[in-house]
């Protein structure tokens, strides 16, 4: 999505041996499987990689095939989707065209990593999260669950890093297709809890909060877990999207609700903001055979002198809906009457969720 304007030495080398063997996501078969104990709830004599599970290296959430080749690849680059902080602290997806790879889901965690390769990368404000000097010393993917053991430099973050990385990790390797779960180790030591604030690990996957906050009014443990995206300033002319997960009372309409939420905006004191007026009302939302159709009032049309809708705003909603439904398109519908065009952006007809978020022009 281009930015717009307003937007002990034996036992680890053993594990190493393990973890990296096969192909996919994590890079061909380097060295000679050796067996291992199998980790707590497994059976057999090693970790071993179901190739069938491995195979596709598309995005669930419509990332090109890194083995396919376009304009941007033919030279040698492919556009990735790594997690960042932004200057707020705040986990964001950032897109960033990397050096093809046999390995993208092992390639993107490198690129999060401090003093790593994506320094020369980041955009304006942005910092990588996991800790200087990690690397991975295996990885596999086993029925969907991607286990991933880093080197002890893992654990050398503050304490206040740790659920940002637990997110930005899971969420990375969750928006690989054939991920639905994620599992960390350090130094061939499966985790249950994460090694410094000791948070406890338990379910790592695609529903994994991110940014996450209590709505007002909301009562833990009697709450609806909904992800929205709202908008940071990158510099004067350029915005960014930010995914907030916000806990709201308890409900069965979860799209209705997003909506919502997004035209709520931002908690007050936030540095971010949302591009739907307040004042839009949310006059009917209903899922067509997995699509996504929301009727707006005649507010949404309120931007650039009250002659068209918002695109940024319109791409949040899109962003929004998709994360939360699972739905493929969304159709926005304006008092019942279909939105013709945000921007440059054709709304006549129902849209897909964006290939890229984030992409930074530099």
């Amino acid at each position: 999505m281009v930015l717009r304007r307003i937007g002990t030495m034996t036992a680890v080398l053993v594990m190493s041996t393990v973890l990296l063997a096969g192909c996919g996501l994590f890079g061909p078969e380097e060295e000679t499987r050796t067996s291992i104990d199998p980790p707590p709830g497994t059976e057999g004599g090693g970790v071993e990689i179901d190739a069938g599970d491995i195979g596709s290296i598309d995005a669930g959430t419509g990332n090109p095939d890194a083995s396919a080749v376009d304009g941007e690849e033919a030279l040698g680059t492919v556009n990735q989707t790594v997690y960042l902080l932004d200057a707020n602290g705040y986990v964001v997806p950032v897109t960033l065209p990397l050096p093809v790879s046999e390995g993208p889901a092992k390639q993107v965690l490198a690129y999060m990593v401090k003093g790593g390769p994506v320094e020369e990368l980041l955009p304006q404000g942005f910092t990588a999260v996991l800790p200087e000097g990690t690397t991975i010393l295996g990885a596999n993917i086993v029925d969907g669950t991607a286990t991933v053991d880093f080197s002890p430099q893992f654990a050398n973050y503050e304490p206040e890093q740790e659920e940002k990385i637990l997110q930005a990790v899971t969420k990375a390797l969750t928006q690989f297709s054939t991920i639905d779960n994620v599992a960390i180790w350090i130094n061939g030591t499966p985790l249950t809890e994460m090694p410094v604030n000791k948070l406890p690990i338990t379910s790592l996957n695609r529903s994994t909060a991110v940014n996450l906050e209590l709505a007002d009014g909301a009562v833990p443990g009697r709450t609806t877990a909904v992800t929205v995206y709202f908008q940071g300033q990158l510099d004067q002319e350029r915005t960014y999207y930010v995914p907030v997960t916000r806990l709201i009372p308890e409900t069965d309409e979860v799209a209705r609700a997003v909506v919502e939420e997004l035209i709520k905006g931002p908690k007050e004191g936030s540095p971010l903001y949302s591009s739907l007026l307040s004042t839009t009302k949310v006059l009917g939302v209903e899922n067509k055979d997995g699509t996504i159709v929301v009727n707006l009032s005649e507010d949404v049309l309120k931007y650039n002198n009250g002659k068209e809708a918002n695109p940024e705003a319109m791409q949040s909603l899109v962003l929004s809906l998709t994360e939360n439904t699972g739905a493929d398109k969304v159709q926005v519908m304006v008092e019942g009457k279909p939105l013709a065009a945000a921007g440059s952006l054709d709304f006549s007809k129902p849209v897909v969720r964006p290939l890229e978020i984030n992409s930074f022009a530099f």
